[in-house]
């Protein structure tokens, strides 16, 4: 994810008379993208990776971790906390083989992805999709106001094997009977770059970005910047890979990365700054009580 320019943070950090809503806007997208794997999309800590760690992510809504810290301490532990390890557990060998699949016929695609254009279309993605959509496509159990209408799968391979790439361009844009079109509308650029990023949405980008993307890095790139610093794989999943390596191979290499490694919660210090953590607080403080619980925070 494209990070956000310097200035916006060091004028949010002044006191610069930034509008609360642009800023609340930005820490939600930054929730959306850091935190709500673990946390959940409400924050209650139920996200799609909980059943996966020891302990349980804290709930953030009905617990009093907003209001036990001051937000400097908030920041030190969310940037330089110890990791926290995953435990993940295929529920059969069934499940283990098709995750395999999926996640095989991902990493084929990466090779052919324009990641300047997709980076810039997944900032927008969490910006003005995740309301609806979620981190990977799929529809929120609490619907935003004014929708109705459950929301698609975005992920759903059927889905996204019978809209073609102009359909899905004007649908990101203009909207579709059920999707209304985005308020402000996005420019054509937006679309277009939304669109490839939406692109890559499916069971096996799930899978990578859950399991894979720490260490091999969100492009598959392998160890390079950040990850030059942790125990990570030395080589990216290019065209180069994928010729030295029979297809079954890669098949018994995802198998058992899925079977025995134990992944681990990213590291804040590398992935958000001081100015990003206090805006993502800034959103959680401003969201409303769950029903028949009291404020966090207020």
């Amino acid at each position: 994810m494209t990070r956000a320019p310097v200035l916006l943070f060091l004028l949010f950090d002044l006191g610069s008379p930034i509008p609360r809503t642009a800023a609340i806007d930005r820490g939600r997208a930054l929730y959306m993208a850091q935190c709500s794997r673990c946390h959940g999309s409400t924050a209650i800590g139920d996200g799609p990776d909980a059943v996966f760690l020891r302990n349980r992510p804290a709930d953030l809504r009905r617990s009093d971790v907003l209001t036990s810290y001051t937000d400097k301490k908030l920041i030190q532990r969310i940037r330089e906390e110890k990791k926290m390890e995953l435990q993940f557990r295929p529920e059969s060998i069934a499940r283990q083989a098709a995750d395999t699949e999926a996640l095989y016929q991902f990493l084929h695609t990466l090779p052919s992805v324009s990641w300047r254009w997709v980076d810039s279309g997944e900032e927008t993605y969490y910006d003005r999709c995740t309301p609806c959509h979620d981190r990977y496509g799929h529809p929120q159990p609490e619907l935003p106001p004014g929708v109705e209408r459950r929301p698609r799968d975005l992920s759903d391979p059927a889905f996204q094997a019978r809209i073609t790439d102009r359909e899905l361009r004007g649908l990101v844009q203009h909207g579709r009977r059920s999707m209304p079109a985005l308020v402000p509308r996005v420019t054509d650029r937006e679309a277009a770059d939304l669109a490839r990023f939406i692109r890559l949405l499916s069971p096996g980008y799930e899978l990578y970005d859950r399991f894979c993307s720490s260490c091999h890095g969100p492009h598959g790139e392998g160890a390079t910047g950040a990850l030059l610093t942790r125990p990570a794989p030395h080589f990216a999943f290019d065209e180069r890979y994928f010729k030295e390596r029979s297809s079954d191979e890669v098949r018994q290499a995802i198998w058992h990365m899925l079977e025995d490694k134990t992944p681990s919660m990213p590291h804040f210090q590398e992935t958000l700054s001081a100015g990003e953590v206090k805006a993502i607080l800034l959103y959680l403080r401003s969201l409303p009580p769950l029903p028949g619980e009291s404020s966090v925070g207020q």
